[in-house]
């Protein structure tokens, strides 16, 4: 046996060298849970937990997030506008009934 052939088996055996090459990701994934929130963050992370789990977490979380911001926003927005107040005006006129509904039905 040479001896480059026996540094090279021990060290195999010790530090388990491999000639594979992690395979990297793309970054594109991103963008599935961006557009479609906690799905597509679910479909990411099923895609790419047995490749790059860390990715595949960081997906799940993006579109937990995302969703959890949108509602966030939502919510606040309906609050602090007036949808409130004509929902509330409506919900007073229907129960005093003092409207009529009116249809004009043109001819040709």
């Amino acid at each position: 046996m040479i001896w480059w052939e026996t540094i090279s088996a021990t060290f195999g055996r010790i530090f388990k060298v491999t000639a594979q090459t992690p395979k990297i990701r793309s970054k594109w994934w991103y963008l599935l849970p961006i557009f479609l929130g906690v799905i597509g963050g679910v479909i990411a992370w099923v895609a790419l937990k047995s490749y790059d789990r860390k990715l595949a977490k960081k997906c799940l979380i993006l579109g937990v997030s995302i969703v959890v911001i949108e509602t966030m926003i939502l919510v606040g927005l309906a609050v602090s506008s007036d949808i409130l107040n004509i929902v509330t005006e409506f919900e007073t006129i229907s129960e005093t009934h003092d409207f009529d509904i009116q249809f004009k039905i043109g001819a040709p």
